[in-house]
């Protein structure tokens, strides 16, 4: 199968995926049955408690009157956040279903619809149209991490910032379920290697991301901090910094595990910003 063909597949497959809106199934944990106001608080309230670092990360502060690009919409909660910051918002998914909750998300702050469907891979946007392109959790599950990190080079501004997570090659979940791919990964980065650590099996994949059936999903990469700064080359300045730690037998809670070193050496997620 030719090279344009798999992206096609995988961009189909994400597609129908990822219109299970990611956070479903906490919405359901958490007894929300609709997209009211109150019920959507209830969910936006949870997640940035679980998430606190999020505010560290996305410069909400700094977004009222600059063009803003959310890639990857989820549940609309980094959505509805930045547009309650006055940016003017627009929001980028491969699903329908995240766009139809970012678009209702914005009709009830009064605000007109400003998330399309469409790739990030193929942005249908003009060359620097954006200040600022914010992606948690989305590019790694494109297929072309690369490509897609070029793209938000592409659409931004001169001076404006990549705001994104990503999986992390070296985390201990990965050392943990997958081992010799890990270490593999390791040595090769060593001799020089720089990229992805590839696909993973079904198994890896359902570890980070599962629908309602527990189908995993379509495509998950992971990534190292050396490689992920070879990527961002394009960029003037690269920042980056480890966030999350997989829930462990330990006395602490998880506040206090989330302040301690732990996650600083071997967290889940990479979180990065990429200055143009």
């Amino acid at each position: 199968m030719a090279a344009t063909d798999v992206q096609d597949d995988v961009s189909e497959r994400n597609a129908d995926f990822w219109d299970e809106l990611c956070g479903t199934q906490l919405a359901r944990q958490l007894g929300i049955t609709d997209n009211s106001p109150a019920s959507l608080r209830r969910f936006d309230a949870w997640y940035f408690d679980f998430y606190p670092y999020l505010v560290e990360h996305i410069p909400f502060h700094d977004m009222r009157g600059k063009d803003v690009l959310e890639v990857g919409l989820g549940y609309g909660t980094v959505s509805q956040r930045i547009a309650e910051a006055g940016a003017r918002y627009c929001g980028l998914d491969i699903a329908a279903g995240p766009v139809a909750m970012a678009n209702h998300r914005l009709r009830l702050l009064g605000l007109p619809e400003g998330a399309v469907r469409g790739s990030i891979l193929e942005a249908p946007f003009a060359d620097a149209t954006f200040d600022c392109v914010v992606a948690i959790g989305c590019l790694h599950h494109t297929g072309d991490l690369k490509r897609a990190i070029d793209e938000a080079h592409r659409l931004l501004r001169p001076g404006g910032k990549l705001v994104f997570m990503v999986y992390y090659a070296y985390s201990w979940r990965r050392w943990r379920q997958s081992f010799a791919e890990t270490r593999s990964l390791l040595l090769r980065e060593l001799r020089g290697h720089r990229g992805v650590a590839g696909l993973g099996d079904a198994r890896q994949r359902a570890a980070y991301d599962v629908n309602a059936e527990g189908d995993a999903a379509p495509h998950t990469d992971w990534i190292s901090r050396r490689s992920l700064r070879h990527l961002c080359a394009r960029f003037g300045r690269f920042e980056s910094r480890l966030e999350n730690f997989d829930a462990m037998r330990s006395p602490l809670t998880r506040e206090r595990l989330m302040a301690a070193r732990v996650p600083r050496l071997l967290g889940l997620d990479l979180y990065a910003t990429a200055t143009k």
